[in-house]
């Protein structure tokens, strides 16, 4: 985040000083005395070089974030905002600088007709204004835009907005210009050159507007989302590097293809673990009083689904009276793609009334969730989710006590609640010294969370429902944060002493969290800070698989995050992005069965992103361009500002899936692609029409 800071720090103060600079030298013509004017010229000097000195630092600064995290950083900057900075720069240096230097060396006995004439020159204000404005574009887009992959046209439209806003100011001191050179000139009372100036600077405005406005309205438009689709970008079909795929017209007439709704997996085995999930709305009270009007599954707050690792899972869903629809999906979970519940891609919703069963067979073992995938930013804050517990058929390591916490925000009548399930203060639970405790994390929260537990030493003996292979002693000054949607087991012996388990910085007694205790519970809790964070890609024993050993990949994707300002379905939003585009434009990555797959995430935004892709786990390769430490695997991960990520995963599990960010306001306004095997064709539409409304 350093160089977004700068950044924006740099060309905010750039703006403003090119501003003044311009304002200043257009009133050069109005100064009555020679003193003045060399005085009012050195003064412009000096801000200029200090304005050309902070254009330096500011190259300076995308030249370190090109060296640090590579050119894919910095190419919309090269691409779009150097060229109309230039526009600017250039002139400045060649005809402003020459001619405010000029005046040092000017004689009084040449006062007023030439003088007059060099300080009215045009050269002495478009510049400086035209700087300006670059470095204002510039600081725009370090905000609210980052230039991603700039096609040409969007560079010509900057160039072209740019111009217009020139044109009024330009006009303005040229025909000031001319008059002087034909003796015409008369030096008007301050008033009226200040509302010469004022409407001088409503015009411009009004062009930008306008110009602004015209884009808005196209953008207003083809913002709108489709009344029906199947969710499938088939215009820009991403192929990665490997070979060509008939994804075009006709390719639903081919032999091999097959739809989504027979990716069912063997459905007709006997299921060994049963359950009934009713979607209603329930009034639930938290442990604090504060009271929600909760979206459940059977009118419990993140029940809790177990089963054995190789068990046929069936999972009956009833809509009792969500009015919007519900679905689940199995977070982590690599399931049939159609059972995956994604609305429009895997099934249809399930409306009030109506109900849909899900069956997989469990063989990944470990800690997971589920969530309703219909409109998920609004569900799953309102409370449809759950854990689901998978068992291993062996555990190595016998735990005397498994405590399962899954956090979350509620929205209350007391305001905004951080809780453990319904436990917003502190829990306590007394432990036997000596016991073996498992606790399992879930972050059901839309932002990274993080925990501290005090007292002992623990061990995260997985991520994701990934095992750690020897998991190494963590201190318990070592924090550690878990993405949205992401998973953590943690493992500690009970000491002869209190631990605490708690959330972030907080250093509330009352929680929420977790107190582990002895033979009675302490009068007071005691708390600390952390002296470090804990980072998977330096803990444990590496993960070997085939791709930490690869050296090519059939297919290579690169997936940048970014934002900007604009409209979505006809709404004007903060938009976060993927390669420049929001759903339904993003590109639709191609697969075949089989293949090895490289991804590449790049987050050039100002937020972080925990990318989940569905029905694969990710090998995670390198970090920031180097190799990490020790490759671990996960389906949810947290791709911080201004870092890189790759990772690798095994395209085995043919189907359509989404890929998005799992801070779900994010891909409510665009944050999602999808990836799709190349012999797949849709079963469902998503849309108005259909009620169909993922996210």
């Amino acid at each position: 985040m350093f160089e977004t800071i700068a950044s924006m720090m740099l060309t905010y103060a750039m703006t403003a000083l090119w501003f003044i600079v311009g304002t200043g030298a257009a009133g050069l013509p109005y100064v009555q005395s020679h003193r003045r004017l060399k005085v009012w010229a050195m003064l412009l000097r000096c801000i200029s070089y200090i304005g050309l000195a902070l254009a330096l630092l500011w190259c300076i600064l995308i030249v370190s974030l090109y060296v640090r995290c590579g050119w894919l950083f910095v190419e919309g900057i090269v691409k779009s905002i150097f060229p109309i900075m230039l526009i600017g720069y250039i002139p400045v240096v060649l005809y402003t600088l020459p001619r405010l230097r000029s005046f040092r060396a000017s004689s009084p006995d040449k006062w007023p007709s030439d003088t007059l004439i060099k300080t009215s020159h045009p050269m002495l204000v478009i510049p400086p204004y035209a700087a300006a404005f670059g470095s204002g574009i510039a600081a725009f887009h370090t905000i609210f835009s980052q230039p991603t992959l700039p096609s040409l046209l969007e560079t010509a439209q900057m160039i072209v907005l740019f111009l217009l806003v020139q044109v009024f100011p330009s006009l303005f001191v040229i025909r000031r210009h001319r008059a002087i050179l034909k003796g015409a000139f008369t030096a008007a009372p301050f008033w009226k050159r200040l509302l010469k100036f004022s409407v001088s600077g409503a015009a411009t405005a009004i062009v930008a507007i306008a110009v602004v406005v015209v884009q808005a309205w196209a953008d207003f438009n083809a913002s709108k989302l489709p009344e029906a689709s199947d969710m499938m970008n088939h215009q820009w079909m991403d192929e990665g590097s490997g070979t060509p795929t008939m994804m075009m017209s006709g390719h639903h007439n081919h032999a091999n293809m097959v739809e989504v709704s027979a990716l069912t997996g063997d459905v007709s085995v006997p299921a060994d673990t049963t359950y009934l999930l009713v979607a209603q709305k329930r009034e639930m009270t938290l442990a604090s009083g504060a009271v929600v009007e909760a979206w459940t599954y059977n009118g419990e707050v993140a029940p809790e689904l177990r089963a054995q690792q190789g068990d046929m899972v069936e999972v009956k869903l009833i809509n009792k009276n969500i009015d919007k629809g519900v679905t689940i999906h199995w977070h982590g979970y690599d399931v049939p793609n159609a059972m995956d519940g994604v609305p429009g891609m895997t099934q249809n919703v399930v409306n009030p009334g109506e109900s849909f069963t899900y069956k997989f067979r469990a063989e990944q073992a470990g800690t997971y969730w589920f969530h309703s995938h219909q409109q998920a930013a609004e569900q799953v804050r309102n409370g449809l989710f759950g854990s689901f517990i998978v068992e291993p058929k062996k555990e190595t390591i016998r735990y005397d006590e498994e405590v399962t916490l899954i956090n979350h925000n509620w929205n209350t009548d007391q305001g905004e609640r951080t809780a453990f399930g319904d436990q917003d203060r502190m829990q306590r639970k007394q432990v036997e010294p000596g016991k073996i405790i498992k606790l399992r994390l879930i972050n059901a929260n839309n932002q990274s969370q993080k925990y501290l537990l005090q007292g002992s030493d623990y061990k995260i003996t997985s991520i994701d429902g990934t095992p750690i292979q020897q998991p190494e002693s963590l201190s318990d000054q070592t924090a550690f944060r878990l993405a949205a949607g992401g998973r953590y087991d943690v493992s500690f012996t009970m000491p002869d002493h209190p631990v605490l388990l708690k959330l972030g910085e907080s250093t509330d007694a009352e929680g929420p969290g977790i107190l582990f205790y002895g033979d009675s519970p302490p009068d007071t809790i005691r708390f600390q800070t952390e002296s470090s964070l804990f980072d998977p890609s330096r803990y444990g024993k590496p993960a070997v698989n085939e791709w930490t050993a690869a050296t090519e990949f059939d297919r290579e994707f690169t997936m940048i995050l970014g934002n900007r300002m604009g409209f979505y379905n006809g709404k004007f939003n903060y938009l976060w992005t993927i390669n420049g585009e929001v759903y339904p434009h993003t590109p639709t990555l191609v697969v075949k069965e089989g293949e090895k797959i490289k991804t590449t995430f790049i987050n050039k935004s100002l937020s972080e992103h925990p990318m989940h892709l569905h029905g694969h786990h990710m090998t995670v390769l390198k970090k920031n361009g180097k190799s990490v430490e020790t490759p671990w695997v996960t389906d949810t991960l947290n791709v911080n500002p201004d870092e890189t990520y790759e990772v690798a995963f095994t395209a085995d599990n043919p189907g359509m899936w989404m890929d998005h960010c799992h801070i779900l306001d994010h891909a409510a306004v665009g944050m999602m692609l999808h990836l799709m095997y190349d012999n797949v064709i849709p079963s469902f539409e998503a849309g108005t029409r259909s009620g169909n409304m993922p996210e």
